[in-house]
Parts: structure tokens; C-alpha cells; sequence
């Protein structure tokens, strides 16, 4: 294995369980699905893997906060489900898993449902080395992942597993903000030629954690698949197992451009709802107050003047981003999840680093490149920058 890549140490555990559905006193356990995953040689994202080697239909799953244990959770509850593996880039979150009896717990509308069955990797040196035994063959490649770790970690924990990730694996951002994947290519894959191959998604369900590996799906929502630029290739397996896992997911696939759109109406929410509510640390809906709305007013139109001077805009996509529709945007998201606390909120009161660096410091940004004056939007991101990290609220 390269010494670039941290050390991995794998969990000593018994051949992982079926899943153990438990929902209003139904008891099942689907039938185990057996997967002889290949493991590949270390590499440096050389390009000679041999194009018939078959692709692994095990799911990595980077990132094990609500986003990331939610969808984990979802594959879990498939009468056939995917072999799927946690990665977890800290010895603290395997304590807390074994705590857990090493099981994912949804609460939805009072009703617990539990998967179990999970393949778990730490991706960093573990303390005491005892706890674990170590691999002696090479990782197994990562041919399938989902990232769902904050926008801020995405570097550094991919960075730990990039020797496992070739050209023909399939990447699966699942987070917020904009600007990670351009961070990811300038760092770790700045060859377009061996770099992997990108899905973007966009998820609108209301997730809370309310202890480690427990949630609550507050909100029913969907998540919007696409590639990152044109693709002539069939759907990956990732997306194949998120639309077999729809009547929990309600996951759909879009076109480039559709995502496009997608992306950015949901960038727009975010950067209105987020910041603003972990400023003054209340729910969605107290946006709505009226005391709010010159505020709202004043940063929608500053973010519709950087969108409609983008570059990468489609010229047919700019009317679609005009204030007084970016703010019904707004306005229709902030009521339908008006009792949820957002995930900047959340950051914030646990002490967290948010990821305004990626939702109004990306606006900022893009504003400085394009020339359009942003300075409601700065005032914004630095008054988020003084309250984050400050320790749990």
C-alpha cells in the first residue's frame, strides 16, 4: 500500500448480519446477499486497469453523519441489498458504532426502524492498535462511493483513500455548497485523463441526528441524480441502487443541465435558510418573519446578479434566477420545513466548523470573479464565521 494513503485498519467482526427490519412489530430479516468483492492493487490512479475487469457492487460509504447514515440505512432495508461498507476516518466514531450495538436506528413519525449487516474500515490508525487487526493483503479498490462528509472535510478524507479510487470508479457527491469537486480535482485528481468518474446529487429530505447513529427523518424529500458534465455512459451502479431504494429515497435521475438547475436552486435555499438561521438559532420557518424580508430581499438579489453573470449559465437557464422567483424559492422551502433545524444550525450548536466557505463564501466568490459588488452576502458569511466553532450552543 502507497505511503500517501493512511494506514488502514479493519474492524475485527464476524461476517456481517442481514438487515434487522423492526417497523410496527414486523420482525424480518432478508436473505443475505453474498459478494466476493475483488480487491485491487495499489496504485496511483495509473491507467492500465484492464477495461473487463468487472466492477465491485460493494457501496463505500464516506461521511457517517445524518446524510451518510440515512442513505446507508436506505440500502440496508433492500430485499437484496448491497454489500456496504462505512468508512469512518476517526477511532472515536467505531466506539460509538459498537455502542450501538452496530446498528443504524430511523425514527419516522415515532416508528424505529434498524439496519444492521454493515462492513466498517476506519481509514486512519487506530489507538489502542490492539482493538484491531490489521489487513495484511491491499485494501480492496473503491469502485462505488458515496461522499457525504461535510464540505470542508472532503479533501482530507478523500485524500486518505485515494490509492483505492481509479478511473473507473464512480464518485457520488452528496453535500452542500458548491466549489468541493473543483478543490477535489486541483488536489487529488489533476489528470481529467485517469480522474474518476462524478455524480452530483441533490437531497431534500429532513434528516436530524439525535444521537450517534440515531435519526430522525424529519421531513420526507427526494434526491436529484446527474453527472457532473456529460456523460454517453449507462447509469452507475450507485445510481441503480439509490432508484431501487426509491419508496424511501424517492431518488431520480437528471441530465447535466437539469441538475444544473437543480444545484442551484437548492444552492440558493441554502444560502438564504442556513446562515441566517444559525445566526439567530431558530428554526426554518422563522425566516418567514417579516423583519427578515429587506434582509432576503437585499441577498437574493445580490446572489440572482452572480448566477446570471456566470459564465456556465445557459442563457435559456438566467430567467429562471430572477430575485422575485429565487425568493418564492425561498419562501416555499423555509414553509415546508419550517420546523427543521438546518445543517449549518446544527454545526453551529455542536460546535462545529459550517460550511459557509462553500454556500455564501462560494457566492462571494463568484462574485469577485465576475465583478458584481456582493457586500450583503459578505457581511452574511463573516457574521457566520464569528458564531462557528465558538463550542456547543
Amino acid at each position: 500500500m502507497s505511503l500517501v494513503s493512511a494506514t488502514l485498519w479493519r474492524l475485527s467482526r464476524p461476517t456481517p448480519r442481514p438487515p434487522l427490519l423492526r417497523s410496527e412489530g414486523l420482525l424480518a430479516r432478508p436473505a443475505t446477499l453474498h459478494v466476493s468483492a475483488r480487491r485491487h492493487q495499489s496504485q496511483n490512479l495509473s491507467s492500465d486497469r484492464q477495461p473487463e475487469e468487472p466492477v465491485s457492487k460493494r457501496i463505500h460509504v464516506l461521511g457517517t453523519g445524518n446524510i451518510g447514515s440515512f442513505i446507508a440505512h436506505s440500502f440496508r432495508l433492500l430485499l437484496s441489498p448491497p454489500p456496504t461498507t462505512l468508512l469512518f476516518h476517526r477511532p472515536s466514531l467505531l466506539e460509538k458504532w459498537k455502542s450501538k450495538a452496530e446498528m443504524i436506528e430511523v425514527v419516522r413519525e415515532g416508528v424505529s426502524t434498524f439496519s444492521d449487516g454493515f462492513d466498517v474500515e476506519l481509514t486512519t490508525p487506530s489507538t489502542p492498535p490492539t482493538a484491531y487487526a490489521r489487513s495484511d493483503a491491499a485494501p480492496e479498490g473503491i469502485d462505488n462511493l458515496i461522499i457525504a462528509v461535510k464540505a470542508p472535510m472532503t479533501v482530507a478524507a478523500l485524500h486518505a483513500i485515494k490509492d483505492r479510487i481509479t478511473s473507473q470508479s464512480t464518485l457520488l457527491f452528496l453535500q452542500n455548497g458548491m466549489g468541493v469537486i473543483e478543490e477535489v480535482n486541483k488536489e487529488l485528481f489533476d489528470n481529467p485523463s485517469i480522474r474518476p468518474n462524478y455524480l452530483h446529487g441533490i437531497i431534500t429530505h429532513g434528516v436530524n441526528s439525535t444521537a450517534p447513529f440515531t435519526l430522525t427523518h424529519a421531513g420526507l424529500g427526494s434526491i436529484s441524480l446527474g453527472p457532473i458534465s456529460p456523460s454517453p455512459n449507462s447509469p452507475s451502479y450507485i445510481a441503480q441502487t439509490l432508484l431501487r431504494a426509491a419508496p424511501v429515497l424517492n431518488a431520480r435521475t437528471f441530465s447535466q443541465p437539469e441538475l444544473l438547475q437543480l444545484q442551484w436552486e437548492k444552492f440558493v435555499v441554502n444560502a438564504i435558510v442556513n446562515p441566517l438561521t444559525a445566526l439567530s438559532n431558530t428554526l426554518n420557518g422563522s425566516i418567514l418573519s417579516p423583519s427578515l424580508a429587506p434582509t432576503i430581499q437585499l441577498l437574493v438579489a445580490e446572489i440572482s446578479a452572480v448566477i446570471q453573470a456566470l459564465p456556465e449559465m445557459p442563457a435559456e437557464m438566467k430567467t429562471r434566477f430572477q430575485p422575485e422567483r429565487l425568493k418564492e424559492l425561498v419562501h416555499g422551502m423555509a414553509e415546508a420545513t419550517a420546523r427543521n433545524v438546518s445543517s449549518m444550525l446544527q454545526d453551529v450548536r455542536a460546535g462545529r466548523k459550517t460550511e459557509n466557505e462553500y454556500i455564501t463564501g462560494y457566492i462571494v466568490r463568484r462574485a469577485e470573479e465576475v465583478g458584481v459588488r456582493c457586500e450583503e452576502n459578505r457581511r452574511l458569511m463573516q457574521a457566520v464565521m464569528g458564531v462557528e466553532g465558538r463550542g456547543k450552543r
